[in-house]
């Protein structure tokens, strides 16, 4: 297997309700309006998007996420719920939950995007 094969493998499947998949979608979307001057976050976080459009089975969906992406994704509901006040506190406790399923920051903050 090549090197870019192997590097474009999910590396990690996020596991979102309907609700967690519409809020994760506003976070990248943020992101992405936040990081205009970065390609390679745009790029990450249009796939990312692109996958949580599949459609749900059981009111869930499995998103293979590859390390970049689970980054990006991290990243993304990580800065939307530092940004949302104390009365969305249904939302944050979503974005809590999202943040909850994926691997701890310092996993995250080793992994490089380029």
């Amino acid at each position: 297997m090549s090197g870019q094969e192997a590097e474009a493998e999910p590396g990690y499947h996020l596991l979102l309700n309907a609700v967690e998949v519409q809020l994760a979608q506003t976070a990248l979307r943020l992101l992405i309006s936040d990081e205009a001057h970065e390609p390679v976050i745009r790029g990450l976080a249009r796939e990312v998007i692109e996958g949580l459009q599949a459609p749900l089975e059981h009111d869930r969906l499995t998103l293979p996420l590859t390390p970049q992406q689970m980054k990006i994704t991290y990243s993304a509901v990580k800065l939307m719920l530092n940004d949302m006040q104390r009365e969305q506190a249904a939302e944050r406790e979503i974005l809590r939950e999202i943040l909850h399923k994926l691997p701890d920051e310092h996993t995250m903050r080793a992994i490089a995007l380029d």
